[in-house]
């Protein structure tokens, strides 16, 4: 045997039991904890053995297949709109009348038509006060002018921007307050243009699930105690548990503590805390996945809220002139007087911007800031590319606007789908699936005898390598993944099939058995290939543009066509060439 051969049965080897390994999370979880406990990240990694993954790569079940709720909330945007139409008359008013004082404005609202009639006391000023409000509030356009009286209304591309930003600012606080009640495979996405689409698998109870979802998010500004050594004296008095992961860290320049579980750093930490202050966390995230905490900060902040989002009128994310990502705020005439008198009591203090109790951001504040508007510095550090800063600043930004301007949301449907189903999904897919194989495998031995059955340990090995796969990427099984799962053992029969059938050609044609098998394998390994990034191609297609079912259809897909091109290629060639040049076999059971 070559070294070649050993590499290659290295790698096989390796490759085994690696995702051995990555399944333990997922059968732990799915045989060896409760049903009502398959949820439990923190129970789950307190049963594992210490060697096995973190439970967080494990497969998780959709809704079709354990069960739990399906809610869909509507965004009143039209509702929303109206609100934001009589809150900007309110500024022009103030903005004419008492800031630049071009003279008396009275401004009258119609919310259902979206208008605003301005009106001038004296009709020799409208002409200024036209040119002033259309210069400084681009927002709203002008629909009609009759003499001391001028009409505007909002500027569509700008209610478009709104009612897409609307439902993206209630998205992010629902899977905000998703993740506090702590369901690691929730699905949130957007229905239409107005709608949000909310499965909750292991859930059972609408009512409760109702009132996470449907309540307004609360945005503060509250002051941070980083001169206190609490967290480092904590730390060191009284060491979190053995296995939290909880480390101290001071990478943000005061002692912090970071762990990769929030209720249980939460439960170490807070019960310490001082009576006047609060620990609240802020969430560090995955570098690969979207929307997805890796670990959690804490700060100490003042229990006080000197600040709140009802006086926020404005966020937007930008590049600075130094081409630094940074989040534009703006108050209104309340808010500045009371974000001031803040500023200048807090000056080279942090504040923490924070909703629904997670931390979004701690800028420090370097001098007293008038006028109603701010401006929050991201700073660049870590190597992180640019686009992933200035996406950080537009979530700040519609962090910001969340806690400002909610549309309100309302529950257009929701319903359960019992556990009771779920299984019954489960064991018929499972069986459909395990007789199938069964079958396919049976054929193997009988049509390719010793060729079928080394066939057949490939299938096996790439029907694990799918579920690792799964596993890896933390995916949601669902029933179509199922089908997915199914499709690709067929597929990965097929390129057995493909190459033995090559192999018997030659062997026909007067070849050797050691030409036979080179030459079936070389010959059918571009046809093979060819025709599974074929199937590739399809299934990317599927998943960026599909949602719920479809998505994971297509990440099953996915895995398993690239599994499958492992298997057939490398796995069956290895056992192949063994039996070939390691025995050297005259003949070859094909």
């Amino acid at each position: 045997m070559d070294r070649g051969w050993y590499w290659r049965l290295g790698l096989v080897i390796g490759v085994t039991l690696l995702t051995v390994w990555l399944l333990v999370p997922s059968y732990y979880s799915l045989f060896v904890l409760d049903r009502a406990d398959r949820n439990n990240l923190a129970l789950l990694e307190e049963r594992m053995p210490k060697w096995a993954p973190p439970a967080k790569y494990r497969i998780n079940l959709g809704l079709d297949l354990q069960g739990g709720i399906h809610m869909v909330m509507r965004v009143d945007t039209k509702t929303a709109l109206q609100k934001r139409t009589e809150r900007r008359g309110d500024q022009i008013a103030r903005y004419i009348n008492t800031d630049k004082q071009l003279g008396q404005v009275t401004v009258n609202t119609d919310p259902e038509a979206l208008r605003l009639s301005l009106t001038a006391a004296e009709p020799n000023t409208m002409d200024a006060i036209e040119k002033e409000v259309l210069a400084t509030f681009t927002d709203f356009v002008k629909v009609s002018r009759d003499g001391a009286t001028l009409v505007l209304a909002p500027d569509e591309g700008q209610v478009n921007r709104f009612r897409e930003e609307s439902v993206d600012q209630a998205m992010l606080v629902i899977r905000r307050r998703i993740d506090k009640w702590g369901v690691a495979e929730v699905d949130v996405r957007k229905l239409g243009t107005d709608a949000i689409q909310i499965s909750l698998p292991g859930r059972s109870d609408p009512e409760q699930a109702k009132e996470l979802v449907g309540t307004t998010a609360q945005l503060e500004f509250r002051m941070v105690d980083d001169t206190t050594d609490f967290f480092r004296q904590t730390f060191t008095q009284t060491p979190p548990p053995e296995g939290s992961n909880i480390t101290l860290d001071t990478a943000e320049g005061f002692p912090q503590l970071v762990g990769p579980n929030r209720e249980a750093l939460l439960e170490y930490v807070q019960p310490k805390a001082p009576a006047d202050r609060q620990v609240l966390l802020e969430c560090i995230p995955s570098a690969t996945r979207k929307g997805v905490c890796d670990s959690y900060r804490t700060y100490l902040v003042e229990k006080e809220v000197p600040l709140t989002g009802e006086s926020l009128t404005g966020a937007d994310a930008s590049l600075s002139q130094l081409n630094e990502p940074e989040v534009n705020v703006s108050f209104d005439a309340a808010g500045a007087r009371e974000f001031e008198l803040l500023t200048e009591k807090g000056t080279g203090r942090r504040m923490a911007i924070v909703l629904d109790d997670y931390v979004q951001s701690a800028p420090r504040i370097n001098e007293r800031i008038g006028g109603g508007r701010a401006r929050i510095t991201m700073g660049r550090s870590g190597g992180r590319p640019l686009d992933v800063w200035l996406a950080d600043a537009q979530t700040l930004a519609l962090a910001l606007k969340a806690g400002a301007l909610p549309a309100p949301v309302t529950t257009g449907e929701i319903r359960q789908v019992g556990a009771s189903l779920g299984d019954e999904l489960i064991r018929k897919g499972s069986l459909a699936a395990t007789v199938g194989l069964l079958l396919v495998i049976v054929f193997m031995v009988i049509y390719y005898k010793i060729s079928g059955l080394i066939a057949d340990i490939a299938l096996a090995l790439n029907g694990l390598l799918i579920l690792a796969g799964l596993a890896l990427f933390n995916a949601t099984l669902t029933l179509p993944g199922i089908a997915a799962f199914a499709l690709t053992l067929g597929v990965a029969v097929d390129a057995n099939v493909l190459i033995n059938e090559r192999i018997r050609e030659e062997l026909a044609h007067g070849k050797t058995v050691r030409m036979a098998v080179e030459q079936g394998y070389d010959r059918a390994f571009w046809t093979i290939f060819d025709a599974h990034v074929t199937a590739l191609i399809a299934g990317f297609i599927l998943f960026f543009t599909g949602t719920g079912p479809v998505r994971g259809f297509a990440t099953t897909m996915i895995i398993g066509l690239l599994a499958s091109l492992f298997t057939s290629i490398l796995v069956t060639r290895v056992f192949m060439n063994y039996l070939v040049h390691g025995r050297n076999a005259q003949t070859l059971s094909v």
